[in-house]
């Protein structure tokens, strides 16, 4: 069965981390087994977001057959400086999503600059990925109370909650269209929920691979071993993040 991890870091130097290859990144994802990965910047989450979204493009640009690259942005920076550091990165660098962490970036999603970033990012195509389920900043109905003034952006819930706010996350992912689970971080229980309880099509798989040492193998292991059938588990694997980002 093929495997898309939507949710990866690209190794920089913060929380303790080694700068890799894409080469090296690579070669471990897919002997892990995947066959494609959407990446995030590390680094870029602590600070300097151009210049880490340069870092990021640059270090994957061999294997965009693999890897889909998210850039990030700043809310807390002047809102036009942001706009047009989000347009370069899809213009200049093939950027194809955008990654967004309220709790590392310091910024509520209650920002004057959050909404203008949402809907140019929808209207760049681009689907938002947020980190989420850490209080204070980036907890599911927050982060759902913008997706409901953005409805063409889509929004990816990266943890779902994590395991304390799972509940919430079932409850935006019901209230709004444009908001998709990514099931990082989650625990076996949790993801039986979201699978009854939540539209099959907007299931993702994630890991978080990059961000630590083998994630993606126990994790792939962990859906297997749930009973779910093979057609729920290709959407959540595989179908569901080609239909996002093709």
């Amino acid at each position: 069965m093929k495997v898309i991890d939507s949710h990866t870091h690209f190794p920089g130097t913060s929380f303790g981390a080694h700068p890799r290859s894409g080469d090296e990144i690579r070669e471990e994802f897919e002997s892990a087994g995947l066959c494609g990965a959407w990446i995030m910047t590390t680094d870029g989450l602590r600070g300097e977001p151009a210049r880490n979204n340069d870092l990021l493009a640059e270090g994957i640009k061999d294997h965009l057959d693999f890897f889909v690259p998210f850039c990030t942005v700043w809310p807390n920076e002047e809102t036009d400086a942001t706009l047009s550091e989000l347009e370069r990165s899809v213009r200049d660098l093939g950027m194809r999503g955008l990654k967004l962490h309220p709790w590392l970036q310091a910024f509520s999603l209650t920002h004057p600059a959050v909404l203008p970033i949402l809907k140019k990012a929808g209207e760049l195509g681009l689907p938002v990925l947020f980190h989420d389920g850490t209080p204070p900043y980036c907890t599911p109905l927050q982060i759902a109370a913008a997706a409901e003034k953005v409805p063409e952006t889509t929004i990816i819930l990266g943890h779902s909650g994590i395991n304390d706010l799972y509940k919430d996350a079932i409850l935006a992912c019901h209230r709004h269209r444009n908001i998709h689970l990514c099931l990082c971080s989650q625990k076996a229980g949790c993801i039986q929920e979201f699978i009854r309880q939540c539209p099959a099509e907007r299931l993702l798989f994630g890991t978080d691979a990059g961000f630590g040492d083998n994630l993606i193998k126990p994790a792939i292991t962990g859906y297997l071993d749930l009973g779910v059938s093979d057609e729920i588990l290709n959407k959540i694997f595989y179908e569901n993040a080609k239909a996002l980002l093709p």
